[in-house]
């Protein structure tokens, strides 16, 4: 028998959610998959990235994620295909009791860059953003629509168009298309929202001192009562290495509310010592299933959830290890 999705807990975790239209707007949204769009070659020489902005050289290092998402932002916005005729505004109007002073949506998370401009144009709100996903670049894919709706406010309807992530910097890339009923014309809002991801704590590694590695497994439900494999203390200095290497590689678990797989809560568990029977320094909980996250303890103090290394989270680390455990079937 299969179970359910189940969600991974919120703590410690950044959890965030979309909020839709205020006033009490209801919102249907149908979200997609986006499409990786190549970098293409700049006038100078240099790579851009799928938004315009110039990508880090070798001989020049990469922005914070913040910078990033702000010079993103600003590309992103730069993208919007302006209607035929249609002119900007200086600020938000106040067609719909000001809906449009509020963007259609949002990520719930404060790690993220919000850049608006407000236009005015000719035609009816749908032709408008019929218009926009015609012109708008390939680069980008649709990542939903809706309408929002109440008695206090203008029927309004929305588009958002993504860019796919950067993962480790930014975790969402999308414009987001307002529009509103203003007379015999179209308002409309335009917000570039890009989030980033918080660099890793430079406390949150697993320390120096680590000399031994004791692995164990659970292997969760659905088993069939079979028993897993007794713990195995690693001392190989190589080995050792190589998965303290893995750990401390990882980048934060990214903010948002994940679709999860369903999680069978099996997990390995990677126990690092400064020798085979002394305290442990860091304690790496590794899902075998589910959202592939990984739970870290520093000295017993439980740190942020990081991302796992990948599908084959488990395998990746016994094959590190040396050790020719099975992992448990889901």
């Amino acid at each position: 028998m299969r179970l359910p999705a189940r969600r991974r807990p919120a703590a410690p975790r950044r959890f965030g959610a979309f909020a839709a239209l205020a006033l009490g707007a209801a919102a249907a949204v149908a979200l997609c998959a986006c499409a990786v769009a190549p970098t293409a070659p700049s006038p100078a020489g240099r790579p851009i990235g799928s938004t315009g902005v110039p990508l880090a050289s070798a001989k020049q290092p990469a922005p914070p994620p913040h910078q990033r998402a702000v010079a993103d932002a600003t590309a992103i916005l730069a993208s919007f295909a302006v209607p035929t005729g249609a002119r900007k505004l200086s600020a938000a109007p106040s067609v719909g009791n000001g809906v449009l002073k509020a963007p259609a949506q949002t990520l719930g998370t404060p790690d993220l860059v919000d850049k608006a401009e407000w236009w005015i144009a000719s035609g009816a709100p749908q032709g408008v953003l019929a218009w926009e996903a015609r012109h708008l670049s390939h680069r980008f894919s649709s990542g939903g629509a809706g309408t929002g709706y109440g008695r206090s406010i203008a029927t309004t309807w929305f588009q958002v168009f993504s860019l796919p992530g950067i993962p480790g910097v930014l975790d969402s890339r999308e414009l987001v298309v307002l529009v509103v009923q203003d007379e015999g014309k179209t308002a409309i809002r335009v917000d570039a929202q890009v989030a980033w991801q918080p660099a890793r704590p430079a406390s949150e590694k697993v320390p120096a001192a680590a000399k031994a590695v004791t692995i164990s497994i659970d292997p969760g439900l659905n088993q069939g009562g079979r028993k897993p494999q007794k713990p195995v203390t690693i001392t190989d200095p190589a080995k050792v290495r190589a998965l303290t290497a893995l750990i401390n590689g990882l980048a934060l678990f990214p903010p948002g509310v994940p679709d999860c797989p369903s999680d069978f809560g099996g997990n390995l568990v990677l126990t690092f010592r400064a020798g085979p029977r002394t305290l442990a320094l860091a304690v790496a909980t590794v899902d075998l299933s589910g959202c592939d996250g990984v739970d870290l303890t520093i000295g017993g103090k439980p740190q942020p959830t990081l991302a796992g290394p990948g599908t084959d989270s488990g395998p990746q680390i016994l094959r590190l290890a040396g050790l020719s455990w099975k992992i448990p079937l889901a």
